[in-house]
């Protein structure tokens, strides 16, 4: 006579090798060409790109870079943005305010990214127009995507951020994602 605690065990253990054999033959959904090529694209992303404008649009942007990041463990390229003027060449050293809130923004932005574990470098740029220093940001390390946090801003008020979402739209470098908070 078998003893009842040997059959309940018997039986636990039919149990959970039938359920894992069932999930491990079970086939996935079928998937459309289209929506594999959509996964597979954003899966794909080994190196993000975060052109840093402005302080709390770009901690967004940031935060939004790791957690797209975090499934393919990208590395993630943080690049504070000068825009230089014509009449100043672009490799004249940077007035100390802006180097020192360069340094802080870069840093302050890297902490974001450590807390998500993933890799980082910061980079500052010198350019003429924010969105050519994103396009050799893109060339050097190259990026698979651009995520850019802009500010609302009046319609009639260009600013750095409406600029360069602007050029970045109608030429972008690579996969380009803004950020765009309602006003």
């Amino acid at each position: 006579m078998p003893h009842p605690l040997g059959v309940l065990i018997a039986l636990v253990f039919i149990i959970i090798l039938g359920s894992t054999l069932f999930w491990m033959l079970r086939l996935p959904r079928a998937m459309t060409q289209e929506v594999a090529r959509a996964v597979f694209s954003v899966q794909a992303s080994r190196c993000i790109i975060v052109p840093i404008l402005d302080l709390f649009f770009t901690e967004r942007a940031v935060e939004l870079a790791c957690r797209m990041g975090k499934q393919q463990n990208a590395g993630i390229v943080l690049a504070y943005i000068v825009e230089v003027p014509r009449l100043v060449a672009l490799d004249s050293p940077l007035p100390a305010e802006v180097e020192t809130r360069a340094q802080q923004a870069l840093k302050h932005a890297q902490s974001i990214v450590e807390r998500h574990g993933l890799k980082t470098m910061t980079t500052v740029i010198h350019a003429r127009e924010a969105n050519e220093g994103i396009g050799q940001i893109v060339q050097a390390y190259q990026g698979d995507i651009v995520v850019l946090g802009v500010q609302a801003v009046e319609r009639h008020v260009p600013s750095i951020f409406t600029r360069t979402a602007d050029a970045l739209m109608r030429r972008p470098p690579c996969e380009v994602l803004i950020d765009s908070m309602p006003g």
